[in-house]
C-alpha cells in the first residue's frame, strides 16, 4: 500500500493539478487501496469525492506538506509517499517525487524573487529527499541532471495523458460565437511569451480575424506579465475558462498557437491535438518530443516567420486525420501512465 500526497486538491486546477488529478485517478483505479491525504482545506478540485482522502492535521499549503504530513506518515509505519507536483515533505524518506521542469533556475527572471528563491531551495531539497524521481520528458531529465545534478539513474521518464476532463466534453460541440480566430491558452506569465504572439498577430493581414487568449494572470507567484495593451476588438482575453468552454475553443478554432519558451510536457498543445485542432508550438523544450509529427513548428522569437507559419497554416488548412488523433490518444493515455509509474512504484515497495 501507498499514499499520495494529495496537497493538489487544496488548489485552482491548472496543469500541475490537472497533471495530479489526472494520474491520481488512474492509479486508484488500478490500486483502489492507494490511500490520498490532504489537508482540511480541500474543497476547490472536484475530484475530491473521487478520490476520497483523508483529512490530516490542521496547517494548509507547504506547512501542511513540511510537519504534519511526515509526521502523520511516521505514525502510520514510514509508508512509500508519492508526491506529484514538485515538492515533498524534506524530513521524509521513503518517497518519490514528480518533478516536472526546473525552468525557476534555467531562467530566474520569468519569476518574482521571492518564489525563484523558493522553488530553488525547496525541489532541490525534496530532489535529494526522494528515492526516486519521476519527470514527464526526456527532455526534463536532461534539465534535472544537469541543473539538480541528480543521477540519471534516479530518474524515470512517464508521459503524460490527455486530460480525460476535456475528451469528456469532446462530444458536444457548442455554437462558435466568436466567428474566424486563432486560440491560446495558458497562465499569463512571461515564460508562455504571449507577446510574440500579439505582435505576429499584428503583423497578419486578416482583418476578419480574431485572437483569443484563455488564462489568468497568477500573481500570488508569477510577475504580473508586461502583455501589451490592446485596445482592438479582434485580441480577446477570456481570463480562465472552464473545461467545457475550453473545448469548445479548441473545437471551433482555425488554428492552436503555443509558443511557451520552456515546457516540460505541455497540456495545452496536447489537448488541442487530441481534439483534432491544427496547431502550430515553439520549437523549444519539450514541445518538439512530446508533439512530434502532430504539430508545426516555429521559432517563439521570430515574429515574422511566426506570423507566415499561421498564415500558411490558415491558408492550407493544416489539420492531423481522425487516425492521427486516435494515434495520438493512445500514445497519451493515462491507463499507460499509470502502468509505467505503477512499476517504480513496485520496484520500491519489494
Amino acid at each position: 500500500m501507498f499514499y499520495v500526497n494529495s496537497l493538489f486538491l487544496t488548489k485552482r486546477i491548472t496543469g500541475l493539478e490537472r497533471y495530479a488529478t489526472e494520474l491520481s485517478l488512474a492509479l486508484k483505479k488500478n490500486r483502489p487501496e492507494t490511500i490520498f491525504l490532504s489537508s482540511k482545506n480541500n474543497s476547490n478540485n472536484c475530484n475530491k469525492k473521487k478520490l476520497n482522502p483523508t483529512d490530516v492535521g490542521n496547517l494548509r499549503g507547504y506547512l501542511w506538506e513540511q510537519f504534519e504530513l511526515p509526521l502523520y506518515l511516521k505514525r502510520a509505519g514510514n509508508p512509500l509517499l508519492v508526491n506529484l507536483t514538485n515538492t515533498c515533505p524534506l524530513i521524509y524518506r521513503n518517497q518519490i517525487l514528480v518533478i516536472h521542469d526546473v525552468a525557476f533556475i534555467h531562467n530566474p527572471d520569468w519569476y518574482s524573487k521571492k518564489a525563484a528563491l523558493f522553488f530553488n531551495y525547496i525541489v532541490k531539497k525534496s530532489a535529494k529527499a526522494a528515492k526516486k524521481i519521476i519527470t514527464v520528458s526526456e527532455f526534463s531529465k536532461k534539465e534535472i541532471i544537469k541543473y539538480l545534478g541528480i543521477p540519471k539513474e534516479k530518474i524515470e521518464v512517464v508521459y503524460s495523458g490527455v486530460p480525460q476532463g476535456i475528451l469528456n466534453h469532446s462530444e458536444r460541440k457548442l455554437e462558435n460565437k466568436y466567428g474566424d480566430y486563432i486560440f491560446t491558452v495558458s497562465t499569463l506569465e512571461p515564460r508562455k511569451n504571449l507577446i510574440s504572439l500579439i505582435r505576429a498577430f499584428k503583423k497578419l493581414n486578416n482583418p476578419g480575424l480574431k485572437l483569443l487568449i484563455a488564462g489568468e494572470k497568477n500573481l500570488l507567484v508569477f510577475k504580473t506579465p508586461e502583455l501589451e495593451k490592446n485596445d482592438e476588438n479582434n485580441i480577446i482575453f477570456l481570463g480562465y475558462v472552464d473545461d467545457e468552454t475550453l473545448v469548445n475553443l479548441y473545437q471551433n478554432t482555425c488554428l492552436f498557437v503555443y509558443l511557451s519558451l520552456y515546457e516540460g510536457f505541455g497540456f495545452p498543445p496536447v489537448e488541442a491535438i487530441a481534439l483534432g485542432c491544427p496547431t502550430l508550438v515553439s520549437n523549444r523544450g519539450s514541445l518538439p518530443e512530446v508533439c512530434g509529427e502532430f504539430a508545426e513548428y516555429t521559432d517563439p522569437l521570430n515574429i515574422d516567420e511566426i506570423a507566415q507559419k499561421i498564415e500558411s497554416m490558415i491558408s492550407r488548412e493544416f489539420k492531423n486525420s481522425m487516425k492521427k488523433v486516435e494515434k495520438f490518444c493512445e500514445r497519451y493515455n493515462w491507463q499507460n501512465s499509470a502502468e509505467r509509474f505503477l512499476t517504480v512504484i513496485n520496484e520500491l515497495e519489494k
